[in-house]
Order: structure tokens, then C-alpha cells, then sequence
């Protein structure tokens, strides 16, 4: 599914009724912890959201498939999020991927991206956009691919 005309940009893949986690405060947001485990888990923080994520393989190549496993949690009083998608781009050439990443939901706030893949080297910066009713959180993460 996407969602285009709706403040989401054209053609993103969403997945909807991401349960999450309801934790202390919208200032808590600092005591929200994703629950992911594993190693080089990477943690991005919005006022109101938290996501822990970590790349299948760890290691990321240029022209190599990628998967994205992630967790979502909310600091109290911020809406359940409704839907997430997943996107890259390279702000210096201001171009995206090639292709488009599906989400999964996996229940308890985790999901499962797949069908990422970087073609260029240089500068990526992944987005997670999370959409809480009428809200859009966007947390980033700049990314060096050789």
C-alpha cells in the first residue's frame, strides 16, 4: 500500500496499524527504548518516537540488497503510529534509490524492510517517516557507503 496526496511523498510503501510501545512523557521520549536486540543497532529519536534499527547484512556494499529490521516506540501521550515507510536518498545529487523497499509489520512495534539497495557510493540518508493521525515524524540517519 501507499499513500500519495496525503503528506507522504509519492509512491512510498506504508504499512498500517504499527502497535507501539507507550512509555513516560513526551519529554520520556529519552526513556522510550526500542527493543531490538543484536549488534550495531542504530537508534534515531524524535520529541515523541524512538526507532532502533540495524541492516541485514550489517555490513552495506554499493549494487548489494539490503534489509532493514526496526523497532518503534512512543514516549506517553503520543499517538499510536498508524503507518511507516522507509526511504534513502543522496542529498548532493538529490536523487533517491531505484528501487522501492516493502515494510512489514512483525506486531509489538518491529517491522521488516526489504528490497533496499544503495547504487551509488557517497552520502545516503534513510529516512523513517511515522504517521501518527494527522502527525508525520521523520527520523533520519546519514550513512557513508564505499
Amino acid at each position: 500500500m501507499t499513500l500519495a496526496g496525503a503528506g507522504w511523498p509519492m509512491g512510498l510503501p506504508v504499512v498500517g496499524a504499527g502497535v507501539v510501545v507507550v512509555v513516560a512523557a513526551a519529554a520520556a521520549a529519552q526513556a522510550c527504548q526500542p527493543s531490538l536486540a543484536g549488534e550495531a543497532v542504530r537508534l534515531l529519536r524524535a520529541p515523541a518516537y524512538a526507532v532502533a534499527y540495524r541492516t541485514e547484512p550489517r555490513d552495506l556494499a554499493v549494487g548489494a540488497p539490503f534489509a532493514i529490521e526496526l523497532a518503534v516506540c512512543a514516549a506517553a501521550g503520543a499517538a499510536d503510529v498508524d503507518a511507516l515507510a522507509v526511504d534513502a536518498e543522496m542529498p548532493a545529487h538529490r536523487h533517491g534509490m531505484n528501487y522501492r523497499p516493502s515494510v512489514s509489520a512483525r506486531g509489538d512495534g518491529r517491522y521488516r524492510i526489504e528490497g533496499l539497495l544503495f547504487h551509488m557510493p557517497g552520502h545516503w540518508r534513510l529516512t523513517v517517516e511515522l504517521r501518527a493521525g494527522a502527525r508525520v515524524e521523520r527520523l533520519a540517519d546519514d550513512l557513508q557507503i564505499e
